[in-house]
Protein backbone atom coordinates (compact mmCIF):
# COMPACT_ATOMS: atom_id res chain seq x y z
CA UNK A 1 0.00 0.00 0.00
CA UNK A 2 1.25 3.49 -0.83
CA UNK A 3 2.27 5.58 2.17
CA UNK A 4 0.38 8.81 2.69
CA UNK A 5 1.45 11.31 0.05
CA UNK A 6 1.64 15.10 0.09
CA UNK A 7 0.22 16.56 -3.10
CA UNK A 8 0.42 20.16 -4.28
CA UNK A 9 -2.10 21.28 -6.92
CA UNK A 10 -1.49 24.45 -8.95
CA UNK A 11 -4.57 25.87 -10.66
CA UNK A 12 -6.36 29.04 -11.72
CA UNK A 13 -9.85 30.51 -11.65
CA UNK A 14 -11.31 29.23 -14.90
CA UNK A 15 -14.51 27.31 -15.50
CA UNK A 16 -14.31 23.61 -16.30
CA UNK A 17 -10.76 23.30 -14.99
CA UNK A 18 -11.75 23.73 -11.32
CA UNK A 19 -14.22 20.88 -10.86
CA UNK A 20 -11.71 18.11 -11.73
CA UNK A 21 -9.21 19.55 -9.25
CA UNK A 22 -11.81 19.68 -6.49
CA UNK A 23 -13.01 16.16 -7.24
CA UNK A 24 -9.53 14.65 -7.59
CA UNK A 25 -8.30 16.37 -4.42
CA UNK A 26 -11.30 14.99 -2.53
CA UNK A 27 -10.57 11.45 -3.74
CA UNK A 28 -6.92 11.72 -2.73
CA UNK A 29 -7.98 12.82 0.74
CA UNK A 30 -10.30 9.81 1.00
CA UNK A 31 -7.27 7.61 0.40
CA UNK A 32 -5.52 9.28 3.32
CA UNK A 33 -3.29 11.67 1.39
CA UNK A 34 -2.53 15.28 2.26
CA UNK A 35 -3.60 17.82 -0.35
CA UNK A 36 -3.16 21.55 -0.71
CA UNK A 37 -3.88 23.94 -3.55
CA UNK A 38 -1.93 26.95 -4.80
CA UNK A 39 -4.26 29.32 -6.62
CA UNK A 40 -5.34 32.93 -7.11
CA UNK A 41 -6.12 35.09 -4.06
CA UNK A 42 -9.73 35.61 -5.11
CA UNK A 43 -12.44 33.43 -6.54
CA UNK A 44 -11.48 29.91 -5.45
CA UNK A 45 -10.47 29.85 -1.79
CA UNK A 46 -14.01 29.45 -0.47
CA UNK A 47 -14.79 26.54 -2.81
CA UNK A 48 -11.75 24.53 -1.75
CA UNK A 49 -11.89 25.33 1.94
CA UNK A 50 -15.59 24.36 1.99
CA UNK A 51 -14.42 20.87 0.99
CA UNK A 52 -11.75 20.83 3.71
CA UNK A 53 -8.89 21.32 1.23
CA UNK A 54 -6.04 23.60 2.31
CA UNK A 55 -5.70 26.62 0.04
CA UNK A 56 -2.66 28.87 -0.39
CA UNK A 57 -2.93 32.04 -2.48
CA UNK A 58 -0.44 33.34 -5.02
CA UNK A 59 1.07 36.73 -4.52
CA UNK A 60 -1.01 39.41 -6.29
CA UNK A 61 -0.63 39.09 -10.05
CA UNK A 62 1.06 35.68 -9.91
CA UNK A 63 -1.72 33.49 -11.28
CA UNK A 64 -0.03 33.28 -14.66
CA UNK A 65 3.51 34.46 -15.34
CA UNK A 66 4.42 37.31 -12.99
CA UNK A 67 6.03 35.50 -10.07
CA UNK A 68 4.15 32.23 -10.65
CA UNK A 69 7.34 30.23 -11.10
CA UNK A 70 8.81 31.57 -7.87
CA UNK A 71 5.53 30.98 -6.04
CA UNK A 72 5.42 27.32 -7.07
CA UNK A 73 9.03 26.72 -6.08
CA UNK A 74 8.55 28.46 -2.75
CA UNK A 75 5.35 26.56 -2.00
CA UNK A 76 7.01 23.21 -2.80
CA UNK A 77 9.84 24.06 -0.40
CA UNK A 78 7.75 25.63 2.37
CA UNK A 79 5.92 22.37 3.10
CA UNK A 80 6.93 18.76 2.43
CA UNK A 81 5.77 17.83 -1.05
CA UNK A 82 5.85 14.45 -2.78
CA UNK A 83 4.25 15.40 -6.11
CA UNK A 84 2.95 18.45 -7.97
CA UNK A 85 -0.18 18.43 -10.15
CA UNK A 86 -0.27 21.45 -12.50
CA UNK A 87 -3.08 22.74 -14.68
CA UNK A 88 -1.59 22.29 -18.14
CA UNK A 89 -2.55 25.81 -19.18
CA UNK A 90 0.01 27.30 -16.76
CA UNK A 91 3.38 26.95 -18.57
CA UNK A 92 5.37 28.84 -15.93
CA UNK A 93 4.12 26.45 -13.25
CA UNK A 94 5.07 23.45 -15.39
CA UNK A 95 8.59 24.85 -15.75
CA UNK A 96 8.83 25.45 -12.02
CA UNK A 97 7.70 21.93 -11.22
CA UNK A 98 10.23 20.53 -13.67
CA UNK A 99 12.99 22.59 -12.04
CA UNK A 100 11.97 21.35 -8.58
CA UNK A 101 12.82 17.78 -9.52
CA UNK A 102 9.62 16.53 -7.89
CA UNK A 103 7.36 14.06 -9.71
CA UNK A 104 4.89 16.12 -11.72
CA UNK A 105 1.57 15.46 -13.41
CA UNK A 106 -0.10 17.83 -15.87
CA UNK A 107 -3.88 17.90 -15.57
CA UNK A 108 -5.47 18.28 -19.03
CA UNK A 109 -9.13 19.33 -18.86
CA UNK A 110 -9.69 19.63 -22.63
CA UNK A 111 -9.54 17.19 -25.50
CA UNK A 112 -5.97 15.99 -25.81
CA UNK A 113 -4.60 15.87 -29.35
CA UNK A 114 -7.15 18.10 -31.05
CA UNK A 115 -6.96 20.84 -28.42
CA UNK A 116 -4.23 20.40 -25.82
CA UNK A 117 -1.37 19.80 -28.23
CA UNK A 118 -2.94 21.18 -31.39
CA UNK A 119 -1.55 24.08 -33.40
CA UNK A 120 -3.43 26.62 -31.28
CA UNK A 121 -3.14 25.03 -27.87
CA UNK A 122 -4.70 26.81 -24.87
CA UNK A 123 -1.27 26.57 -23.28
CA UNK A 124 -0.49 29.74 -25.26
CA UNK A 125 -3.21 31.70 -23.45
CA UNK A 126 -0.87 32.57 -20.59
CA UNK A 127 2.43 33.08 -22.38
CA UNK A 128 4.30 32.70 -25.66
CA UNK A 129 7.11 30.36 -26.56
CA UNK A 130 9.81 33.01 -26.39
CA UNK A 131 8.83 33.98 -22.84
CA UNK A 132 8.67 30.37 -21.72
CA UNK A 133 12.10 29.61 -23.14
CA UNK A 134 13.51 32.73 -21.47
CA UNK A 135 12.16 31.44 -18.16
CA UNK A 136 13.56 27.98 -18.85
CA UNK A 137 16.98 29.50 -19.49
CA UNK A 138 16.82 31.26 -16.11
CA UNK A 139 15.99 27.93 -14.49
CA UNK A 140 18.76 26.06 -16.31
CA UNK A 141 16.29 24.03 -18.38
CA UNK A 142 16.62 23.20 -22.07
CA UNK A 143 14.43 25.18 -24.50
CA UNK A 144 11.36 23.63 -26.09
CA UNK A 145 10.41 23.92 -29.76
CA UNK A 146 6.66 24.14 -29.15
CA UNK A 147 4.55 24.93 -26.11
CA UNK A 148 2.98 21.49 -25.92
CA UNK A 149 6.46 19.98 -25.56
CA UNK A 150 6.26 21.02 -21.91
CA UNK A 151 3.94 18.05 -21.50
CA UNK A 152 6.77 15.76 -22.61
CA UNK A 153 8.74 16.78 -19.54
CA UNK A 154 6.24 15.62 -16.89
CA UNK A 155 5.91 12.12 -15.49
CA UNK A 156 2.19 11.88 -16.23
CA UNK A 157 -0.31 13.71 -18.40
CA UNK A 158 -3.72 13.02 -16.90
CA UNK A 159 -6.49 13.73 -19.42
CA UNK A 160 -9.88 13.96 -17.70
CA UNK A 161 -11.85 12.50 -20.58
CA UNK A 162 -12.35 8.96 -21.86
CA UNK A 163 -10.21 7.91 -24.78
CA UNK A 164 -13.33 6.83 -26.67
CA UNK A 165 -14.71 10.37 -26.65
CA UNK A 166 -11.35 12.00 -27.35
CA UNK A 167 -10.46 9.56 -30.16
CA UNK A 168 -6.73 10.34 -30.11
CA UNK A 169 -4.48 9.54 -32.99
CA UNK A 170 -1.84 6.91 -32.35
CA UNK A 171 0.77 6.66 -31.09
CA UNK A 172 0.27 8.53 -27.84
CA UNK A 173 3.16 9.81 -25.78
CA UNK A 174 4.13 7.22 -23.18
CA UNK A 175 3.24 9.48 -20.27
CA UNK A 176 -0.37 10.16 -21.35
CA UNK A 177 -3.22 8.57 -19.43
CA UNK A 178 -6.93 8.98 -20.21
CA UNK A 179 -8.42 8.83 -16.73
CA UNK A 180 -11.99 9.77 -17.62
CA UNK A 181 -14.17 12.57 -16.26
CA UNK A 182 -13.74 13.43 -12.59
CA UNK A 183 -16.86 15.15 -11.32
CA UNK A 184 -17.73 16.49 -7.92
CA UNK A 185 -20.12 14.55 -5.71
CA UNK A 186 -23.58 15.99 -5.10
CA UNK A 187 -22.31 17.50 -1.84
CA UNK A 188 -24.59 20.23 -0.48
CA UNK A 189 -27.10 19.51 -3.28
CA UNK A 190 -27.51 15.85 -2.35
CA UNK A 191 -31.15 14.86 -2.12
CA UNK A 192 -32.29 17.40 -4.71
CA UNK A 193 -35.66 16.52 -6.21
CA UNK A 194 -37.29 17.82 -9.37
CA UNK A 195 -39.87 20.56 -8.81
CA UNK A 196 -42.46 18.80 -11.00
CA UNK A 197 -43.97 15.32 -10.80
CA UNK A 198 -42.49 12.70 -13.12
CA UNK A 199 -45.88 12.45 -14.85
CA UNK A 200 -45.36 15.98 -16.20
CA UNK A 201 -42.93 14.64 -18.78
CA UNK A 202 -39.16 14.31 -19.29
CA UNK A 203 -36.83 16.69 -17.49
CA UNK A 204 -34.56 18.71 -19.75
CA UNK A 205 -31.65 20.45 -18.02
CA UNK A 206 -30.10 23.58 -19.55
CA UNK A 207 -26.69 24.39 -18.09
CA UNK A 208 -24.42 26.94 -19.74
CA UNK A 209 -20.96 28.15 -18.77
CA UNK A 210 -20.35 29.21 -15.18
CA UNK A 211 -17.98 31.88 -16.50
CA UNK A 212 -19.27 34.81 -18.61
CA UNK A 213 -19.23 34.19 -22.36
CA UNK A 214 -20.60 36.28 -25.19
CA UNK A 215 -24.08 35.18 -26.12
CA UNK A 216 -24.71 32.86 -23.18
CA UNK A 217 -27.81 34.70 -21.92
CA UNK A 218 -29.22 34.99 -25.44
CA UNK A 219 -28.73 31.25 -25.97
CA UNK A 220 -30.58 30.49 -22.73
CA UNK A 221 -33.49 32.69 -23.82
CA UNK A 222 -33.68 30.93 -27.18
CA UNK A 223 -33.88 27.60 -25.36
CA UNK A 224 -36.65 28.92 -23.11
CA UNK A 225 -38.57 30.20 -26.12
CA UNK A 226 -37.95 27.01 -28.10
CA UNK A 227 -39.46 24.72 -25.47
CA UNK A 228 -42.41 26.90 -24.49
CA UNK A 229 -45.46 24.63 -24.42
CA UNK A 230 -43.54 21.41 -25.16
CA UNK A 231 -44.61 18.28 -23.28
CA UNK A 232 -41.60 18.38 -21.00
CA UNK A 233 -40.19 20.31 -18.06
CA UNK A 234 -37.17 22.58 -18.53
CA UNK A 235 -34.82 23.35 -15.65
CA UNK A 236 -32.28 26.12 -16.30
CA UNK A 237 -29.36 26.51 -13.90
CA UNK A 238 -28.01 30.06 -13.90
CA UNK A 239 -24.47 31.22 -13.20
CA UNK A 240 -23.85 34.09 -10.77
CA UNK A 241 -23.40 36.55 -13.65
CA UNK A 242 -26.93 35.92 -14.97
CA UNK A 243 -29.88 38.07 -13.91
CA UNK A 244 -32.94 35.82 -13.62
CA UNK A 245 -35.28 38.81 -13.96
CA UNK A 246 -34.12 39.42 -17.52
CA UNK A 247 -35.42 36.11 -18.88
CA UNK A 248 -38.89 35.43 -20.27
CA UNK A 249 -39.75 32.11 -18.63
CA UNK A 250 -42.58 29.89 -19.97
CA UNK A 251 -44.92 27.99 -17.68
CA UNK A 252 -43.15 24.65 -18.19
CA UNK A 253 -39.72 26.00 -17.16
CA UNK A 254 -37.95 27.09 -13.99
CA UNK A 255 -34.77 29.04 -13.33
CA UNK A 256 -32.58 28.05 -10.38
CA UNK A 257 -29.08 28.90 -9.15
CA UNK A 258 -26.23 26.55 -9.95
CA UNK A 259 -26.76 22.94 -8.91
CA UNK A 260 -24.05 20.33 -8.80
CA UNK A 261 -24.35 18.06 -11.80
CA UNK A 262 -24.21 14.91 -9.68
CA UNK A 263 -27.40 16.01 -7.91
CA UNK A 264 -29.57 16.89 -10.90
CA UNK A 265 -28.36 14.77 -13.82
CA UNK A 266 -29.66 11.45 -12.41
CA UNK A 267 -33.15 12.96 -12.88
CA UNK A 268 -32.55 14.40 -16.36
CA UNK A 269 -33.48 12.94 -19.75
CA UNK A 270 -31.49 15.48 -21.79
CA UNK A 271 -28.87 18.16 -21.24
CA UNK A 272 -28.68 21.37 -23.28
CA UNK A 273 -25.21 22.80 -22.85
CA UNK A 274 -22.49 25.10 -24.15
CA UNK A 275 -20.39 21.93 -24.61
CA UNK A 276 -17.79 22.61 -21.97
CA UNK A 277 -15.87 19.37 -21.48
CA UNK A 278 -16.52 19.20 -17.74
CA UNK A 279 -20.28 19.45 -18.33
CA UNK A 280 -20.10 16.89 -21.14
CA UNK A 281 -18.22 14.51 -18.89
CA UNK A 282 -20.83 14.87 -16.17
CA UNK A 283 -23.75 14.23 -18.54
CA UNK A 284 -22.16 11.18 -20.12
CA UNK A 285 -21.21 9.83 -16.68
CA UNK A 286 -24.94 9.59 -16.02
CA UNK A 287 -25.84 8.41 -19.53
CA UNK A 288 -27.65 11.62 -20.48
CA UNK A 289 -27.70 12.70 -24.18
CA UNK A 290 -26.62 16.25 -24.99
CA UNK A 291 -27.73 19.04 -27.29
CA UNK A 292 -24.57 21.09 -27.74
CA UNK A 293 -24.79 24.83 -28.38
CA UNK A 294 -21.09 25.79 -28.33
CA UNK A 295 -20.39 29.41 -27.49
CA UNK A 296 -16.66 29.54 -28.24
CA UNK A 297 -13.20 28.48 -27.02
CA UNK A 298 -12.71 24.73 -27.52
CA UNK A 299 -16.44 24.02 -27.28
CA UNK A 300 -17.10 23.45 -31.02
CA UNK A 301 -14.51 20.66 -31.01
CA UNK A 302 -16.09 19.14 -27.91
CA UNK A 303 -19.51 19.23 -29.56
CA UNK A 304 -18.16 17.51 -32.67
CA UNK A 305 -16.82 14.67 -30.53
CA UNK A 306 -20.14 14.23 -28.73
CA UNK A 307 -21.93 14.02 -32.07
CA UNK A 308 -19.30 11.63 -33.45
CA UNK A 309 -19.95 9.07 -30.69
CA UNK A 310 -23.70 9.44 -31.23
CA UNK A 311 -24.47 10.74 -27.75
CA UNK A 312 -25.89 14.05 -28.90
CA UNK A 313 -26.19 16.70 -31.57
CA UNK A 314 -24.50 20.01 -32.28
CA UNK A 315 -26.29 23.22 -33.22
CA UNK A 316 -25.11 26.77 -33.56
CA UNK A 317 -25.61 28.76 -30.36
CA UNK A 318 -27.48 31.20 -32.63
CA UNK A 319 -29.90 28.55 -33.89
CA UNK A 320 -33.51 29.61 -34.18
CA UNK A 321 -35.92 28.39 -31.47
CA UNK A 322 -37.75 26.21 -34.01
CA UNK A 323 -34.52 24.35 -34.82
CA UNK A 324 -33.64 23.94 -31.14
CA UNK A 325 -37.11 22.53 -30.43
CA UNK A 326 -36.87 20.08 -33.31
CA UNK A 327 -33.49 18.75 -32.19
CA UNK A 328 -34.60 18.47 -28.55
CA UNK A 329 -37.59 16.38 -29.58
CA UNK A 330 -35.39 14.25 -31.83
CA UNK A 331 -32.96 13.57 -29.00
CA UNK A 332 -35.79 12.65 -26.63
CA UNK A 333 -37.70 10.49 -29.11
CA UNK A 334 -34.94 8.55 -30.90
CA UNK A 335 -33.56 5.81 -28.59
CA UNK A 336 -30.21 5.66 -30.39
CA UNK A 337 -28.99 8.79 -28.60
CA UNK A 338 -29.83 7.41 -25.18
CA UNK A 339 -28.18 4.11 -26.08
CA UNK A 340 -24.99 5.91 -27.14
CA UNK A 341 -24.95 8.04 -23.98
CA UNK A 342 -25.45 4.95 -21.82
CA UNK A 343 -22.60 3.23 -23.65
CA UNK A 344 -20.36 6.20 -22.85
CA UNK A 345 -21.52 5.97 -19.22
CA UNK A 346 -20.24 2.39 -19.11
CA UNK A 347 -16.94 3.48 -20.65
CA UNK A 348 -16.57 6.21 -17.99
CA UNK A 349 -17.48 3.78 -15.23
CA UNK A 350 -14.59 1.58 -16.37
CA UNK A 351 -12.30 4.60 -15.83
CA UNK A 352 -13.29 4.58 -12.18
CA UNK A 353 -14.81 8.07 -11.82
CA UNK A 354 -11.44 9.54 -10.91
CA UNK A 355 -9.92 6.65 -9.04
CA UNK A 356 -7.74 5.76 -12.03
CA UNK A 357 -6.18 9.21 -11.68
CA UNK A 358 -5.61 8.58 -7.98
CA UNK A 359 -3.91 5.29 -8.81
CA UNK A 360 -1.61 7.03 -11.28
CA UNK A 361 -0.62 9.69 -8.74
CA UNK A 362 -0.02 7.08 -6.07
CA UNK A 363 2.24 5.22 -8.49
CA UNK A 364 4.27 8.40 -9.00
CA UNK A 365 4.99 8.91 -5.33
CA UNK A 366 5.56 5.18 -4.76
CA UNK A 367 8.36 5.28 -7.32
CA UNK A 368 9.64 8.53 -5.77
CA UNK A 369 9.56 7.17 -2.22
CA UNK A 370 11.40 4.03 -3.28
CA UNK A 371 14.15 6.26 -4.71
Amino acid sequence: MTASGRFLFVTWAGGGNVNPVLALAARLRRRGHQVRVLGPPHGLRERFEAEGIAYHAHRKGSEWTDGLCQDVLAEAQNEPTDAIIVDYMQPAALCAAEHSGLPTAALVHTLYQRVAIGPHTPMEMASDLASVNALRAELGLSPVERMSALLDQVARVLVVVSGELDRPEEPLARNVRFVGPIIEDAGRDAGWTRPWPVSDGPLVLCSMSTTPMDGDAAAIQRVLSALDGAALRLLVTLAPHHDAARFDVPANAALVPYLRHAAVLPHAHLLISHAGLSTIGAALSFGVPILCLPLGREQPANADHVQAVGAGLRLSANAEPTEIRARVLELLDDPKYLAAAQHMSAVIEACGYGWRAVDELEALIRIWQCG
